[in-house]
């Protein structure tokens, strides 16, 4: 069952405006305690921006349908609430332009080289389908790269001050590897560089996303239904959707056009199938994303869908950073087991 804070969650999280498709009911004055916690769970779920310009929005068109009340009552809480929410926005898009300048550096030296590497998911994502850097979370840099190119790129995080961090023999066969550096404030920049967006090894046996899958001009490039499947991937392999951000991003990618031909051939050459249906069925349902509904329409019969739908559902995604998330971990971990089982022949 969806808590109120997670219904209020849903109602703000879409970058584009408030979602019409939830309406909870509204604070009331032996509630007000909570009103901090939106932020607290939005931070998260890395959906911070856009809830903030939302809850923004919701306080001067319709502040009653979010506190009832007397408005003096709730006055000083609010005022508290939008200070704080003002100031982690300030925050996030300083991290954002940090994070984004330090990546052009690396990629100005790559392209000089013409390395086979690639930029994805958080600095990618928030220019490319947020409009902007300020309309989306990130905390590290992403690279995906041609594992014969792992030792150039090495060389140029090297030249930029970045020191490489060894896995530890647990790890050591997924496919990524850490590079950090201190940055102008103390704080310290990750750079994360993948061969594979599919780190699991038992995963990777049926599902998988190169360079060459992804970005390759033979494969058609970095495009909208490259990115769709990428951020399927990496919602379900690396996390089982257990962030808000992960449907926002498929919302937001299949918001900038995708074709629904090529998404199907990528998706089918990753082994995607039942990621992308999952993460289109819940940019649907959370969201009443006509596009993902008509992309999810055009991937054809997709294995398994009936229980899929039981496994990852709106609320479990919604409840995923909760104090309550452990009972759903059963069936977030029967979903792990469904894409042991599907996808490209192992």
């Amino acid at each position: 069952m969806t808590s109120k804070l997670e219904a209020w969650l849903a109602r703000l999280s879409d970058p584009s405006g408030p979602n019409p498709q939830w309406s909870p009911a509204p604070f009331s004055d032996t509630e007000l305690a909570l009103l901090p916690k939106i932020l607290d769970a939005a931070g998260r779920h890395n959906i911070r921006p856009g809830l903030v310009r939302n809850l923004g929005l919701q306080l001067r068109m319709a502040p009653e349908a979010f506190v009832s009340g007397e408005p003096a009552r709730s006055r000083t809480v609010i005022d508290a609430l939008m200070a704080r929410a003002n100031d982690l926005r300030l925050q996030d898009v300083a991290r954002a332009v940090l994070l984004s300048n330090a990546a052009r550096e690396i990629l100005t030296d790559v392209a000089e080289s013409a390395l086979p590497v690639v930029l994805i998911k958080g600095v990618d994502l928030a220019e490319s389908a947020y409009g902007g850097l300020h309309a989306r979370t990130f905390s590290d840099i992403d690279l995906l790269v041609r594992p014969q190119a792992e030792e150039a790129l090495g060389q140029i995080l090297a030249s930029h001050g970045f020191t490489a961090h060894l896995p530890s023999k647990k790890r050591v066969e997924h496919t990524e590897r850490q590079w950090t550096r201190t940055d102008a404030h103390g704080g310290v920049i990750l750079v994360e560089v993948h061969t594979d967006l599919v780190h699991a090894p038992e995963l990777r046996a049926r599902q998988t996303l190169t360079y060459d899958l992804y970005a390759a001009p033979a494969a058609g490039g970095a495009t909208p239904a490259a990115k769709l499947v990428l951020c399927a991937l990496h919602g379900a392999t690396s996390h089982l959707f257990g962030r808000l951000q992960y449907v926002v991003d498929g919302l937001m990618v299949a918001r900038s056009g995708v074709d629904p031909t090529e998404l199907r051939q990528r998706t089918l050459r990753s082994g995607a199938l039942l990621p992308v249906a999952t993460m289109l069925r819940l940019a649907h349902r959370l969201y009443g994303c006509e596009p993902s509904h008509a992309l999810l329409g055009a991937l054809g019969p997709v294995p398994w869908a009936g229980l899929e739908q039981l496994m990852i559902t709106p609320a479990m995604v919604l409840s995923a950073k909760s104090t309550h998330r452990w009972r759903l971990l059963p069936q977030r971990y029967m979903y792990r087991r469904l894409l042991r089982m599907t996808g490209k022949p192992a």
